[in-house]
């Protein structure tokens, strides 16, 4: 196996609790070794009240004889909302989300680093989102079309990684097509599309991973960020606003244990400090323990989380609960079944010392929600 396989396996982390199928590059692929093969899947059915969304990409890969290797990949969903009743195509709210991605690996210098660059292009289009006014050009549109990213990771030994990151990302109101239209007069709408912005973030992160014993492994993470133009929904509603920006410095320590072949248990503290643009300063605290348990075609977990007030609303401190069970066979062509639970916090922290999609940001993401799926694929 080559080293920069052995990097990428010590950075496979615990599994998280197990969420609901969403938006990722599916099986298409273009793989030059030595001829090309190349497939579509659709994205799975959404509900009756919706018409099937379907997702197209594409995975570019050069020959491992390269020096160096480029990925590229191209996404893009689009989706319609069809309300009981007869209704004209023309007038049905819709929205696409379009995103080109680019990764490409540096030469190795050495066996035990790696590194890569790349970048993002963006688009999001919500159409004919207003309900009194759907001939209108009065449509929300977010587009960029340069979000670069670099990460490397050094392995100073067999049991300790290094890394350290840097990702720019964008998010935007994407609920048009799965909620229908917002439904305000023309004047308020188009005061809400004058004022509204996307949400842009950047972070620099640096980070380690230790593996202490065979089944204990610790990390640790520090990271710098800035939020600009936050992105939230008024009164837990489904009207989108900005709350305004912030620079954000974090820390984030875990410990995982596997206590048994089947179970797992993983502790994480999270602590962030906000210096906001209107001069205030906030800090946000999470305290987290996720157990997991796996049996075959079984999985199971549930995360206590213990939260302080976010940046923005200030609110008290509470104890959330996520849970979830799922069947998922070997087999590719099997019924996979999940049950979840969940409970988001808004943390930008947190956000932040993850990963930092781009993409739409819905209303029913920071809600509580109990969700059924069902998955077949043949």
């Amino acid at each position: 196996m080559r080293a920069a396989s052995l990097i990428a396996a010590m950075l496979v982390a615990t599994p998280a609790l197990a969420q609901a199928e969403d938006f990722r590059p599916v099986a298409a692929d273009f793989a030059l070794r030595p001829r090309i093969a190349f497939a579509i899947r659709p994205a799975p059915a959404v509900a009756s009240a919706q018409r099937p969304a379907r997702i197209y990409a594409i995975d570019l890969a050069p020959s491992p004889a390269q020096p160096a290797d480029l990925h590229l990949a191209i996404q893009r969903r689009r989706q319609r909302f069809a309300p009981p009743g007869a209704v004209r195509t023309d007038t049905q709210p819709r929205s696409s989300l379009r995103i080109a991605a680019m990764l490409f690996d540096l030469p190795q210098m050495d066996d035990r680093l790696s590194a890569t660059i790349g970048w993002q292009a963006v688009k999001l289009s919500n159409k004919a989102v207003n309900a009194t006014s759907p001939y209108s050009r009065d449509d929300l549109r977010v587009r960029d079309d340069f979000l670069p990213s670099a990460d490397m990771r050094f392995a100073a030994t067999p049991r300790l990684m290094l890394s350290a990151d840097y990702r720019e990302g964008i998010r935007a109101y994407g609920d048009s097509g799965r909620i229908g239209a917002l439904g305000l007069d023309q004047s308020a709408f188009r005061a809400l599309r004058l004022s509204l912005r996307p949400e842009r973030n950047s972070r620099a992160r640096i980070g380690l991973r230790w593996m202490a014993r065979d089944a204990l492994r610790l990390e640790a993470a520090a990271y710098d960020g800035h939020v600009r133009d936050s992105l939230a929904f008024a009164d837990d509603g489904l009207l989108p606003h900005n709350l305004g920006s912030a620079h954000v410095r974090g820390l984030m320590m875990a410990a995982a244990q596997r206590l048994s072949p089947t179970l797992d248990l993983r502790l994480r503290y999270d602590r962030a400090r906000a210096d906001l643009n209107d001069g205030g300063a906030r800090t946000e605290t999470r305290l987290a323990a996720q157990g997991e348990w796996r049996h075959g075609p079984w999985r199971a977990g549930l995360t206590l989380a213990r939260s302080g007030a976010d940046m923005w609303r200030q609110q008290a401190a509470a104890l959330r609960v996520e849970c979830g069970v799922d069947y998922a066979p070997a087999d590719a062509h099997a019924l996979r079944i999940g049950l979840h639970l969940t409970d988001p916090d808004r943390l930008t922290g947190d956000r932040l010392a993850g990963s930092l999609p781009s993409g739409p940001m819905r209303a029913v993401d920071q809600a509580r929600a109990l969700m059924l799926n069902a998955a077949l694929r043949w």
